[in-house]
Parts: C-alpha cells; structure tokens; sequence
C-alpha cells in the first residue's frame, strides 16, 4: 500500500477509498471521515497527485489518476468512491483492475453520455483559458464552480470555501483537459462486472443524468438512485441519505463486517 500521495485514514473494517473531484481536496470528506461510515469502514480520503500535500503534476490523465488510485489499493480489494472527476478515475481503475474492487459508487462523473459526444466542450476550454489570461485563475474557477453546482448553490457556498476552491484553478484546468481526452468506450463497459451504485443528485445541473443512464445501461452489475435535496456535491450537501446509500451498497455487495468494538467498563 506504499504510495506518495497524502492520505487520511480514519475508522475500523474494510476499507472504502474516498476519491475527491476537481476544485477539492481529501478534506471534502472531512464529514465522512468524522461521522458514523468510520464505524462501519476504514476510510481513507488522499489527495490526488499535485494537489493539497501530494506531489506531482495537476496536469495528467485519467489513466495517470486511476494508476495513482490501485497504487494505493495495494493488494486488497475495496470499496471506491468517486465525486465528479474523482468518479471518472474510480471508473477506469474499475475496468483496468477489476479484482480490485469490492464495488464502486459513482458520484456524477462528468463524462459525456455517448462516445459521440465530448466530454468538455471545446468553447468551455477556451473560456477558461481566457479567463485565466484577463481575469486571473481565481476568476476562471469561479466560472468553472458555477458551470458544474449551478449559481444558486454556487452562491450559498461560504466565502471562505468558494477561495479554497477558486485557489485550486490548476488542478481543475489538468481535470478539465484530462476529461477532454478521455473518452468512455461504452461497449467496453459491458465487460466491467464490479458492482457499481450510480448516485446523482436530485438538484443537479440537468447534463449530469444522461451520462449516469448512459453508464447505468452499459455497466452489467449497476443501479441508478437519485438524492433527494441534494446537488452535485452529494456527500456534504446529504450526506446522512449518502452514508446511508453507502451502508445498503456495501450490504449488497457482500462487503465484510467491521470487527467488533471492544466493550469498555468494569465487569
């Protein structure tokens, strides 16, 4: 399990990996990783290579990601949960390593629905260079927050976290053109017999629901749920009905029991 990315581990029993999405690091999960899904797994939240502690370049592709995520995995097979990006590299460890994995949650990769289609349109590309080029790289991640959360939960966002994110221009201009040259290879999907549980968000931009029914036609072992109340960021905005997602998949799945607490107190 030897790797040079940052990685936080919190809890006992099988270990269920938390994959963050562009303009985020491992603390995006700070939630998961304070709650009760730690009575239940071993979490472990990394940052991905070239963001917050971890070295390396931003600017690398999905397969670079998805290389850096089974290096991390080791030997073991494990739960994999991806948000937004993070769940495009899930995705293609999956299919590159399946005996791996336990299972995957999906969290509304941004994938393109059809092999057809791009993933990120090029006039997106050439908007956030240009804004980076006259407006600084803060304000090209402004647009990019609210091209993915929408303005309405953009603008509910504290202050202090739209900085965090904003900071982070780099990482999501390696993201968004790592995405632009991937493409998904939906018949190759068919083949892919890990588990997966495709979670979406009931207050997400709409773009996001065509991909998860595309990947919910094609993966041979998925199910598609919807989070009611909630948006692209799932896993903080719901995250009791996202823990609780997870804890069913894990069941069905056949995921192995956490050990037993040990009792405390005077006999």
């Amino acid at each position: 399990m030897s790797s040079p990315l940052h990685v936080v581990t919190a809890g006992q029993g099988p270990r269920c990996v938390l994959v963050h999405g562009s303009a985020a690091e491992h603390v995006t999960w700070n939630i998961q990783l304070a709650g009760a899904l730690r009575d239940r797994f071993t979490l472990q939240a990394y940052d991905r290579r070239g963001t917050g502690r971890s070295p390396g370049d931003p600017d690398a592709s999905v397969e670079a990601h998805a290389d850096d995520l089974l290096a991390l995995i080791g030997d073991d097979r494990v739960l994999a949960v991806g948000s937004s990006f993070g769940a495009v590299c899930v995705l293609a460890a999956a299919r590159r390593a399946p005996a791996r994995f336990l299972g995957v949650v999906l969290c509304e990769p941004p994938l393109a629905p059809s092999d057809d289609a791009p993933a990120v349109p090029e006039a997106f590309l050439g908007r956030f260079d240009e804004l980076v080029a006259t407006e600084g790289g803060e304000a090209a991640a402004a647009f990019f927050l609210r091209t993915v959360l929408t303005d309405a939960i953009y603008d509910r966002i504290p202050r202090a976290f739209q900085a965090r994110s904003q900071a982070l221009w780099r990482q999501i201009r390696g993201d968004s053109r790592a995405l632009g040259a991937y493409r998904v290879d939906y018949a190759g999907l068919r083949a892919v017999e890990v588990p997966a549980l495709l979670l979406g968000g009931a207050r997400s931009a709409p773009y996001y629901r065509p991909t998860l029914e595309a990947l919910a036609a094609a993966l041979p072992r998925a199910r598609l749920a919807l989070l009611a109340g909630a948006g692209h960021m799932m896993h903080a905005e719901a995250p009791r009905a996202f823990a609780d997602h997870l804890l069913a998949f894990a069941a069905e799945v056949g995921c192995p029991p956490a050990p037993a607490r040990a009792e405390s107190g005077v006999p």
